[in-house]
């Protein structure tokens, strides 16, 4: 090999040096939120005509820069590398610094988030890549955060028209308010009723999603033909689900729930007849083997007291739930707290 051949050699492999190390100090601080401004392009071709003792000045400065990734891997993922945070360079600079992946891929690309590093993410959540840094999306998330909008809103308007109603107005001043105090009702009226079917959505969702990371983590091997059904999301009623999956889960011959106990047979009598109600809206009544209620009367008569029975009884459920199958706390971390008069 002649020396021009030796030169060429050794400044390829100081440009590829550089660009893994740009890359992977590029994606790093992306994840943590410290990019203020687009991904940059970090491409071999941008250096092939710089002079060579520009690119040591380079390869110098961001030599500088790795202990910091180095840290970052791991403080935050199981097994990281700058090697695989560098791998995510190219998916996001093509879709322009947004990038979204399943968190499988995600595990897979990069490494296992150490714990509490996602906030209690569940598996099925997809990673959101961006200049606001490394966050997680998943549809439970979505609903409790519903939930708690709905809910925060239904107090404070409750308040305002009980404020009105104290007031003591006479027909005639009231009527005077008559706008007003209509959209108040109505703003309340929908609060109610978005909240008290995010209440049973969530509660789908949940069960739904700790059976498919027991798929995903577990398998069905083990299992027997109606537990595998059960798990693998048969058309099964969600009050069989709710007291069925928790037991495959946690290798129990117990339940934490029973149909015929609370919360349970609040959930089967309270949230359920009204979110169908709500969601299958008919003049029919109900059949007899569900009640036989009056679906009209069920949307006419939701209130206040109803909905935050209601989403007292979906955090019991969780709750209840989330413990029986091994957890330490009591709720899932992306559950949002409430304070003494019930806000979120």
């Amino acid at each position: 090999m002649n020396n021009r051949h030796v030169i060429v050699h050794a400044r390829d492999k100081e440009v590829a040096e550089i660009v893994f190390y740009e890359r992977a100090v590029e994606i790093a601080n992306l994840m943590l939120g410290k990019l203020d401004r687009n991904i940059k392009r970090i491409f071999p071709e941008d250096y092939q005509d710089l002079p060579r003792k520009n690119l040591r000045a380079g390869k110098a400065d961001i030599k500088g820069k790795w202990r910091e990734v180095e840290n970052f891997c791991r403080d935050n993922f199981e097994g990281a590398s700058p090697k695989n945070i560098a791998a995510l360079y190219e998916p996001l600079y093509s879709h322009r610094g947004k990038y979204r992946l399943p968190l499988i891929e995600f595990i897979r690309i990069v490494g296992k988030p150490l714990e509490g590093r996602l906030k209690g993410a569940p598996l099925h959540s997809t990673v959101c890549l961006s200049p606001w840094g490394l966050q997680t999306e998943f549809p439970e998330a979505h609903l409790v955060l519903d939930i708690a909008f709905a809910y925060n809103a239904i107090l404070k308007l409750k308040a305002d028209i009980d404020e009105v109603e104290a007031r003591k107005l006479s027909w005639s001043d009231a009527k005077k308010e008559k706008d007003e105090i209509a959209q108040k009702q109505s703003e309340m009226k929908y609060n109610m009723r978005m909240c008290l079917i995010c209440c049973f959505n969530l509660i789908e969702a949940y069960i739904n999603g700790i059976a498919w990371e027991y798929v995903k983590t577990k398998g069905t091997s083990s299992l027997s033909e109606n537990q595998r059904k059960m798990i693998e999301g048969d058309q099964t009623s969600i009050l069989e689900k709710l007291v069925k999956i928790p037991r495959i889960i946690a290798g129990r011959d117990s339940s934490p729930l029973n149909k015929e106990e609370p919360p349970l047979s609040e959930f089967r009598d309270i949230i359920k007849p009204y979110r169908d109600s709500i969601v299958h809206a008919s003049p029919y009544s109900a059949p007899e083997k569900f009640g036989g209620y009056d679906k009209l009367s069920k949307i006419y008569e939701l209130n206040p007291d109803i909905v935050k029975r209601a989403v007292d009884i979906s955090l019991e459920i969780i709750s209840k739930i989330h413990k029986f199958v091994g957890a330490e706390r009591e709720f899932p971390q992306w559950i949002p707290t409430r304070n003494s008069n019930g806000l979120f």
